[in-house]
């Protein structure tokens, strides 16, 4: 019953969107309303009707492979049927993404195609594995030279965007001196602003913006993730291995005698792997060693904020699981005195999917806000 009201009011409200468009695409705003309103049912799981592959051919798919600082990088490029040029996309999936061929993946980029964007989808097998490494940003930073030069793109259009993980490392990504005057756009999803503030939640249970702090159960993924983090910096092997089947595997425990044999940073590691109070999660973290700490700015768009010359559009899910929404707060206020900032929060996603259930109005106005931010993105693209 509840699924049948949600197809009504989505169709409904899919509708008047479509007849407004209709009625403004002699307007170069109109046109870029039109596409925003064929759009959206590619990445609405409620609509059951698809009407942007009525107007539009079928995108081309080619599996392409990019220079890289370790060898080559292999990527989806999705293209708009016909020729000439069109603005691009680079997406960036982030931690544990979904499949090449998953249905969500899919329809996303197929609908940005046949809105005319040509979109780029790296891929990773460090991130398939749950780890985060920092190499994968200069990775992106060859991906994105790599895009630009193909011969259909317009690089005056062009841009980035991620999700969770991926969607602070495309910022950290667009950062970078050879690309940062070429990144015209980011769009941020449910992504972090300082990979320490994340693991201080993560490891407290705990969300905090400015002097509020309130409780959070982190998803088990995120759990994972910083935890694996944490290990994968220590310097001694064996210490890695033991705390890997402590926090990561669970099949393991450290005896108090043993934590007193380990190294300072293995003690730090484990301590705060543990579970303690935000206050007590941000002190031993500051305390970690440089080498630690390094690795954890190091894939922080807080770390050079100021060198990001792209426009940055923000999407969060606000009961967000794997990374509270306080961490798009704050990187919007960090931009705040520059501007150029669209930042949306949602009730309509569990972390990047929008399947939350809702009621029906709450719906109807979820969906005009993602109508909004989307016409932001298209409009950078157009």
């Amino acid at each position: 019953m509840a699924s049948g009201w949600l197809r009504r009011v989505a169709t409904g409200a899919l509708a008047v969107l479509l007849a407004v468009s209709l009625l403004t695409a002699a307007f170069p705003q109109g046109r870029t309303a039109l596409k925003t309103a064929l759009f959206l049912p590619q990445v609405l799981p409620t609509i059951p009707v698809k009407p942007q592959e009525w107007f539009t051919g079928d995108p081309v798919v080619e599996e392409v492979h990019f220079p890289t600082l370790e060898g080559s990088g292999i990527a989806d490029l999705y293209m708009p049927a016909g020729d000439g040029a069109h603005g691009a996309v680079l997406l960036f999936l982030g931690v544990n993404p979904a499949g090449r061929d998953d249905p969500r993946v899919v329809g996303l980029a197929e609908g940005l195609a046949q809105s005319g964007v040509i979109v780029m989808i790296p891929w990773s097998e460090t991130m398939t594995e749950k780890k985060v490494s920092a190499n994968e940003i200069d990775s992106l930073v060859h991906a994105y030279t790599y895009l630009l030069a193909r011969e259909r793109v317009d690089p005056e259009r062009s841009g980035m965007g991620g999700f969770c993980v991926g969607a602070s490392f495309a910022t950290v990504a667009a950062q970078d001196h050879r690309i940062r005057d070429r990144v015209q756009f980011v769009n941020f999803f449910g992504g972090y602003y300082d990979a320490s503030d994340l693991t201080a939640s993560v490891i407290s249970s705990s969300r905090f913006y400015g002097d509020v702090i309130e409780p959070w159960s982190p998803a088990r993924l995120s759990v994972e993730v910083v935890a694996s983090h944490l290990i994968d910096g220590l310097p001694d092997s064996g210490e890695r291995a033991l705390l890997e089947r402590v926090f990561v595997e669970r099949d393991a425990i450290v005896d108090e005698s043993v934590l007193l044999t380990m190294t300072a940073e293995a003690q730090a590691a484990h301590r705060l792997l543990s579970g303690v109070s935000l206050p007590e999660a941000q002190e031993l973290i500051s305390q970690l060693p440089d080498s630690m700490r390094t690795k954890l700015d190091a894939i922080s768009p807080a770390t050079r904020i100021q060198d990001l010359n792209a426009r940055v559009l923000i999407m969060h899910d606000r009961e967000d699981k794997l990374v509270p929404s306080e961490e798009s707060r704050r990187l919007s206020d960090a931009l705040s005195e520059r501007g150029g900032i669209y930042h949306t929060e949602f009730s309509l996603f569990q972390h990047v999917d929008p399947t939350r259930p809702v009621s029906p109005p709450i719906y109807a106005r979820e969906i005009f806000k993602l109508y909004l931010h989307m016409y932001n993105v298209l409009r950078e693209l157009d």
